[in-house]
């Protein structure tokens, strides 16, 4: 019943501040950052212990683009967004043992992403003739792939698997005349996927000594930093 209503509400505003159905429209190219990610190591363990075993990385940098469309009212818009993002760390490490020794070892972890999600907004009240607050939230579906390295041995993806979250969101709008506007957007979401893989070799000898190599690198990767975003909004 409550859709009903909200619903019902949004078209009794129409009268006031309805905009035709071919127009509304914004393209808006961005740029971005995450502030982390995080690669769980053994998610499908039996041991509680390992499956809470994780790699905290860095943040990295992307790209992107979004469509947005204004329905119903001026104030009320649905969008459509793609991106591609990649995060690498050098500054992890793994250690290794045999029977008699044991060695730390720099690791590096590379992540590609790439988010596709859909999303509402809702502007609030104004506060100025140029500058608009926005809420919103929506889902997203993430891809992406994972890359270890370790002693210039790199991991191999055997298999992929898409996962999911829901997004919310904040943002500002500046508007620099009748077309542009520039936009900066702060993101909250999980952006979950899975990636197996394996090293292409067994073992790694280090100084003299022999050390084996884990084969399963079976991980799910959370994208789960703040997501920051500047853009140049063309609205049409």
């Amino acid at each position: 019943m409550l859709p009903v209503l909200l619903i019902a509400e949004v078209l009794k505003g129409q009268n006031s501040e309805s905009i035709s159905l071919g127009s509304g429209y914004s393209i808006i190219p961005e740029v971005n950052y995450v502030s982390s990610a995080t690669v769980q190591l053994y998610p499908y363990s039996f041991d509680l212990f390992e499956r809470n075993i994780t790699d905290e990385l860095q943040g990295g940098y992307g790209y992107g683009i979004s469509v947005r469309k204004k329905l119903f009212r001026h104030d009320i818009s649905f969008g459509i967004s793609v991106e591609f993002l990649s995060i690498k760390d050098n500054s992890l490490t793994q250690s290794f043992f045999n029977d008699s020794v044991s060695y730390k070892a720099r690791v590096s972890e590379e992540l590609s992403v790439i988010p596709l999600e859909f999303t509402g907004f809702f502007n609030l009240p104004k506060f100025g003739e140029d500058l608009n607050f926005y809420i919103g939230g929506g889902l997203g579906i993430y891809y992406g792939d994972r890359k270890r390295t370790v002693l210039n041995i790199e991991s191999e993806t055997v298999s992929k698997e898409a996962g999911y979250s829901l997004v919310i969101m904040s943002g500002m709008e500046y508007l620099l005349s009748d077309k542009l506007s520039g936009i900066f957007e702060v993101k909250f979401r999980q952006a979950e996927y899975r990636v197996n893989s394996v090293y292409p070799v067994s073992s790694i000898e280090i100084n003299g000594n022999v050390f084996e190599l884990e084969q399963n690198l079976n991980s799910k990767i959370f994208v789960d930093g703040l997501k920051l975003s500047l853009g140049l909004s063309y609205n049409f």
